[in-house]
């Protein structure tokens, strides 16, 4: 009588200790899998307020916070980034077909030569502003992991949505509609 007492009581212990295993293992593994969606994600969340930044272009300071629309499109790039490259004409025919304004930013800190980026704009049309970050603060500011990276802000400097990766003229688009601008 008391041996299978015994294995009865052994037995709820292991399935006890398994089971606080898993719940541990689990808790971790969730953890994990937030932390790599926020890496894959990267930078700030929609609904945040975007840091200004105070940015060049063509011998003039341009700050973020005095841009003056309902809605805008800021596009962090480099010349060096092949998707950057890949959605220029994407982001020109945006531009070009609605009056959402566009702005370019270039990192300029993660270029090898500041010639660089005006020797490419020489071959390269771009349609929209282009603002230079020669300080290298956004990348910090937004938390850039990724270029290109898009964001649609309103003109108190909210996020409105936000895209890693290549945009096309559909997906601007779709963004924009979704915030109501």
């Amino acid at each position: 009588m008391k041996k299978p007492l015994i294995y009865l009581i052994l037995a709820i212990a292991i399935i006890g200790i398994a089971y606080q295993g898993y719940q541990t293992y689990d808790a971790k593994q969730k953890k994990v899998e937030q932390q790599q969606k926020q890496v894959s994600q990267g930078g700030l969340e929609v609904g945040m307020k975007a840091p200004n930044l105070s940015l060049h272009q063509e011998g003039k300071t341009i700050d973020l916070d005095e841009i003056n629309h309902d809605v805008f499109v800021i596009n962090f790039w480099a010349t060096w980034c092949p998707p950057c490259k890949q959605e220029i004409p994407e982001l020109n025919a945006f531009a070009r077909h609605t009056d959402v304004p566009v702005y370019g930013i270039n990192v300029t800190t993660s270029e090898r030569r500041v010639s660089d980026v005006a020797d490419f704009l020489k071959q390269t049309p771009i349609e929209y502003p282009v603002l230079y970050d020669r300080m290298g603060t956004s990348e910090d500011a937004y938390r850039l992991v990724a270029m290109p990276a898009t964001y649609v802000l309103d003109r108190k400097g909210k996020i409105l949505s936000k895209h890693i990766g290549p945009v096309t003229e559909q997906m601007l688009k779709e963004m924009v509609k979704r915030t109501g601008g």
